[in-house]
């Protein structure tokens, strides 16, 4: 493959998961009443249409790992952990295994952000590289809105054979 063709096709899918990235923000700028975690899976699942792989296949081990990521990084916050949160392990194998998962890989996305969407946006822009990962077939998502912070934390959690 030229470099001339690798770059195009990296500038059209940046250009994708950017638009995507801007959308979910459009989208969950509703009021904190609004079910977040719809919008999250719905951005997730938007960034990998974006690319030629197939689309993810939503998991509910997976949603699961997500939410133990996601509840352990907000008593984190809010300061009533006696540990560090679960995303500081380069990967959330270790609980997907925990779960009786029979992933091979897998990898974590996450967002927060006091401002609606922004949550989102940041964890489809972390995943600009992971999301169009084709490896990647099965997906969990989790949302948490912390009233003592103020923050939303959206997790993802990607995983593949």
């Amino acid at each position: 493959m030229s470099d001339r063709f690798a770059d195009s096709r990296r500038a059209r899918r940046t250009g994708a998961l950017l638009a995507v990235a801007a959308w979910a923000g459009t989208v969950v700028a509703a009021p904190v009443a609004a079910d977040p975690g719809s919008a999250f899976t719905t951005a997730v699942i938007a960034a990998r249409s974006a690319s030629s792989c197939e689309p993810l296949r939503y998991d509910p081990t997976l949603e699961r790992a997500a939410g133990i990521v996601n509840r352990s990084t907000e008593s984190y916050f809010d300061m009533t952990s006696a540990v560090i949160p679960a995303d500081t392990a380069p990967q959330p194998l270790p609980i997907l295994k925990d779960l009786g998962s029979p992933a091979g890989r897998a990898t974590l996305l996450q967002g927060a952000s006091a401002t609606a969407g922004m949550e989102i946006k940041g964890a489809i822009v972390q995943g600009f590289t992971t999301i169009p990962d084709c490896s990647y077939t099965d997906f969990g998502t989790s949302t948490i809105y912390s009233e003592s912070t103020g923050y939303t934390v959206v997790v993802a959690v990607l995983a593949g054979p």
